[in-house]
């Protein structure tokens, strides 16, 4: 057999090993999506995430009036232990201490393994599924969206009272405190049809943590920039956590109180058509 032979067999071989490394996340779709619900287009108002100063006082992010023009879709519930195991068992997600159950979400896991998952539920629906932006969730929150403000004690000129009124308000988030699982659809549908999004598992985003100023009056915008090794996680309040963390209450919440739980919910992108 001629080297030049030698080589092209050599070349096909690599080719082929190649596709059988990438066949479990790239194989052909064999599962059916999960069942979603559509959010509408419309106005809706929306306060950034991240830190907001107007000069060296913390203050609320200015609240904006958006129109969204195009409805999406998000996950109904959020991915179960159960759906999340068969990610694992394709050797695409990392491995979790929970038990597998169909009927308890999953939680410990980290943005990259959120990601993970959206990438492996891609290929198996043939769908295309990301983590909503921080936008997208508060649409989708509905009457169920709770946004916890500084309001006009942000205003004083006192810097002790602002920490005072954080503290206390933090102190009793705290005592609220409730990281027991509960079965999927014990907290209820909010009045889109989103099933327990209000619950004690908070859910990440692909929004990145800002910090901006704002100007004087608190109104508007100025500037800002992003530092997306911490993201948005949004629940019963909106919390920064580092986007490898599994568990923000033994460290890693960048800022505020820490989450109860971080899950999963997705959307699936009907963007490119």
């Amino acid at each position: 057999m001629s080297f030049s032979s030698k080589i092209a067999i050599m070349g096909t071989v690599t080719a082929i090993l190649g596709l059988a490394i990438g066949l479990k996340l790239y194989k052909s779709p064999t599962l059916i999506g999960p069942e979603t619900v559509l959010i509408p287009a419309g106005a809706f108002a929306y306060r950034p995430a991240g830190d907001f100063r107007s000069g060296t006082r913390i203050v609320d992010p200015p609240l904006q009036n958006r129109v969204a023009k195009m409805s999406f879709e998000i996950m109904k519930y959020h991915v179960s232990q159960r759906d999340y195991s068969r990610c694992v068992s394709d050797d695409v997600c990392s491995a979790s201490a929970m038990a597998g159950a169909a009927d308890f979400a999953q939680v410990n896991v980290s943005y990259v393994d959120a990601t993970d998952y959206a990438k492996w539920l891609s290929a198996q629906t043939g769908d295309a599924w990301r983590l909503p932006s921080d936008e997208e969730w508060v649409r989708a929150a509905g009457d169920r969206f709770h946004e916890t403000l500084l309001g006009p004690i942000s205003n004083d000129a006192d810097p002790s009272k602002r920490w005072i009124a954080k503290y206390k308000d933090e102190a009793s988030r705290r005592g609220q405190s409730d990281p027991k699982l509960r079965a999927i659809g014990h907290y209820g549908e909010n009045d889109l049809g989103v099933v327990d999004i209000n619950g004690n598992i908070w859910e990440w985003t692909q929004s990145c943590f800002k910090n901006g100023k704002v100007t004087d009056d608190g109104e508007t915008l100025v500037r800002y920039s992003k530092y997306c090794g911490v993201r948005a996680a949004q629940g019963k309040h909106r919390a920064f956590i580092i986007d490898f963390v599994r568990d923000a209450k033994s460290g890693g919440c960048a800022v505020g109180i820490p989450p109860d739980n971080l899950g999963i919910r997705l959307v699936r992108d009907n963007s490119k058509g």
